[in-house]
C-alpha cells in the first residue's frame, strides 16, 4: 500500500453565517484543500483526535491525509497556510504545524 503525504495542522472552521458548514463533521470528513503554491484543488481527509464531532467555528486540531496521487508534498512546511472547502464554497482555513515524512 502506498503511503499518502500527511501533516498535522491547526484548522479554524467558519461560523454558519459566514458561509462555513451547517452541521458538524466527524473524524474522516474529506475536503478540498488549497495551497498558495498552486490554482488546483487536492482532496484530503481529516482525522479529529481531540474530539468526535467538529461543530462550525470551532478551532481544532487535524491530521490531514492527501487523497489525490501526485500531492506536490515537498512543498508542504510548517507554517504553511492553506483554505479548504466543500462543494459549498471556502468553509475554512488551516496552518500546517507538523509535517510527516512519507514513506513509500
Amino acid at each position: 500500500m502506498k503511503k499518502r503525504p500527511h501533516f498535522k495542522a491547526l484548522m479554524t472552521y467558519k461560523t454558519t453565517e459566514d458561509g462555513g458548514i451547517v452541521t458538524p463533521v466527524s473524524s474522516g470528513f474529506r475536503a478540498s484543500l488549497k495551497f498558495p503554491f498552486d490554482t488546483r484543488l487536492y482532496m484530503a481527509s481529516q482525522t479529529f483526535s481531540e474530539t468526535e464531532l467538529v461543530f462550525p467555528g470551532d478551532v481544532i486540531s487535524a491530521e490531514i491525509t492527501m487523497i489525490n496521487d501526485g500531492t506536490p508534498s515537498d512543498k508542504f512546511y510548517e507554517g504553511m497556510d492553506f483554505e479548504f472547502e466543500d462543494q459549498s464554497g471556502t468553509i475554512g482555513s488551516g496552518v500546517i504545524t507538523t509535517v510527516y515524512p512519507v514513506q513509500g
